[in-house]
């Protein structure tokens, strides 16, 4: 198998994993009224992070039935610092809901990186479509 066939389903792993994360995203800044905002929130995170760990699997495995040779390109170290922020931000969010005396500075490091890595999705999106050349 080549990455010709295999990235579809990467991709297939990834984009639904950015949708949730955005919708995360979305229902924290602006559902907040609702009841059910945090656990919704918690879960389109939690699933998102989900099928962004399958989508790296995925990745891990098309590359090393095709050339196996792991970071050749802007795409996959862009993909590798996603990945370490949407666990991180998985973390952070957890930790923010035991408060402390440093809540607030974690809910801060939880958005900001949330941003961040959203900002960096897209990115890496645009440039996994370059690679592949649809873009």
């Amino acid at each position: 198998m080549e990455i010709a066939t295999l990235w579809p389903y990467h991709a297939a792993l990834m984009i639904p994993g950015f949708l949730l994360l955005l919708s995360s995203s979305l229902i924290e800044r602006y559902l907040k009224r609702k009841r059910w905002w945090l656990n919704a929130h918690k879960m389109t995170g939690l699933f998102g992070a989900v099928l962004f760990i399958a989508g790296l699997l995925m990745a891990n495995y098309m590359v090393s039935v095709s050339t196996g040779v792991h970071f050749r390109v802007p795409h996959a170290y862009l993909g590798a610092l996603i990945i370490l922020l949407v666990v991180t931000n998985l973390i952070l969010g957890y930790a923010q809901l035991k408060p402390t005396s440093k809540t607030a500075q974690i809910r801060s490091a939880h958005r900001w990186s949330a941003r961040i890595a959203l900002v960096l999705i897209l990115i890496n999106i645009i440039s996994g479509l370059l690679l592949v050349g649809i873009l």
